[in-house]
């Protein structure tokens, strides 16, 4: 009986020196690329405007500031997947307005997926923007969403362009006469293991006038993913971007 209790305080004394530790620095989580921010209830509204073939899109808007962030989402998601990068939060503490909304037929907007109209839907949020009173706007679109980023801020007098992963043509599409012409501040972000989407980030920063700018990272993310890779900070890079072109008013 008394060897049965030495053995049992022995044993309870191994379980407390291990639960006392603080692991191995594999258990350790990476930082993700943009710190998760807190925002008040009132610092996030729901929006709606109307597209000029009446339908009626569905958004959010981030925080207050006449610098307002257009942000373009992906094929087959939702502005939801800006949410979970922590940006929109991010921008908003920075005295920026950030508005998400979802193109047509995604998530509540109104009408059927249709990728030849992302263009018009953009414009409609833009125009939206403006009622709002902004004064300056950054159009920032992941994949499909990039490219009518691209295409909008080559139609229409907007602040600075962003770009993760857009390719040429996705129901509408941008050409080099365009890029060309395009004196707005753009920036180009892909992966180099996400083909044909590296391509086309290079191709669209040697063929588009200054001001410009490249970064291609390593790995495979695609779109809005950048931003949660562990092994890049493309959120830095997009920050300082707007910062330099677009600063908050």
């Amino acid at each position: 009986m008394k060897r049965i209790c030495l053995l049992l305080l022995f044993l309870a004394f191994l379980i407390t020196a291990c639960s006392s530790g603080t692991g191995s620095p594999g258990a350790l989580s990476h930082p993700s690329a943009t710190p998760t921010v807190t925002l008040s209830d009132d610092s996030i509204r729901p929006a709606s405007f109307t597209t000029p073939d009446h339908l009626q899109l569905a958004g959010l808007v981030y925080g207050q500031g006449k610098t307002m962030i257009i942000c373009t989402h992906m094929s087959d998601t939702t502005y939801d997947t800006w949410i979970d990068t922590g940006m929109p939060q991010q921008l908003a503490t920075l005295g920026y307005s950030v508005l998400l909304f979802n193109f047509r037929g995604y998530g509540t907007s109104q009408g059927s997926q249709d990728p030849s109209f992302l263009d018009v839907d953009l414009r409609a949020a833009v125009h939206f923007a403006q009622q709002q009173g902004a004064t300056r706007i950054v159009l920032m679109g992941a994949s499909m969403g990039a490219t009518a980023a691209l295409k909008v801020a080559a139609e229409i007098q907007v602040t600075a362009v962003i770009s993760l992963s857009g390719p040429l043509a996705f129901g509408v599409s941008i050409t080099d006469d365009e890029l060309k012409a395009m004196k707005t501040p753009k920036l180009f972000l892909a992966s180099a293991d996400d083909p044909p989407f590296a391509g086309a980030a290079t191709h669209m920063d040697e063929v588009a006038s200054a001001p410009k700018q490249i970064q291609i990272y390593p790995g495979m993310a695609h779109g809005t993913q950048l931003l949660l890779s562990p092994d890049t900070d493309p959120a830095r890079l997009i920050l300082h971007f707007i910062e330099q072109y677009a600063p908050a008013i």
